[in-house]
């Protein structure tokens, strides 16, 4: 029987300071990818866009080390019914043994599982002092992610008897 590894994941702002830490059990991993399965921990509910966010929703969470953003899945408790995909643009991720850690760049998209979707938090980012080809870079990979309909799936995420195949 395979065990169970946990990892600390840190989330900071655009300057590299720490925002928030939880923790995730890795699902599958390859060089430039990592998946975990964590529970959301804040507030007993957030409400974000036409979304709420309840303590205990599974956060099936994708971070890449090669891309601007990562993937959040976000289901109803321990359901597989999908509330919504939350994508949190982003500095590449890095990876150690035992964490991941990410620089949040304040723009986000939510995409509903009717495949409709909203940018939000368009002035915060607008606000950040960064470069603009930094800036170009992040709108292009909203871009990215609206035409790539086989990133933001139901299902798309691992069942654990498929979690070494990557």
């Amino acid at each position: 029987m395979m065990s169970t590894q946990r990892l600390s994941v840190y989330k900071q702002n655009h300057l590299g300071e720490p925002v928030f830490c939880w923790q995730g059990e890795l699902l599958a991993e390859s060089p430039t990818f990592r998946l975990i399965s964590a529970f959301f921990n804040g507030a007993d509910q957030v409400n974000v866009d036409q979304v709420i966010f309840r303590r205990g929703d599974l956060m099936l969470e994708r971070y890449y080390t090669d891309r601007l953003y990562n993937v959040f899945e976000v289901r109803v408790g321990r359901s597989d019914l999908v509330k919504c995909w939350y994508i949190n643009l982003s500095r590449p991720a890095q990876f150690t043994t035992e964490s991941i850690i990410w620089q949040d760049l304040a723009l986000d998209l939510i995409i509903y599982p009717d495949g409709t979707y909203r940018l939000l938090d368009e002035d915060e980012f607008n606000a950040l002092d960064m470069s603009s080809e930094l800036r170009t870079r992040c709108l292009e990979a909203v871009k990215e992610i609206i035409s790539e309909p086989g990133l933001i799936k139901p299902g798309l995420v691992l069942r654990p008897d498929q979690r070494k195949r990557f």
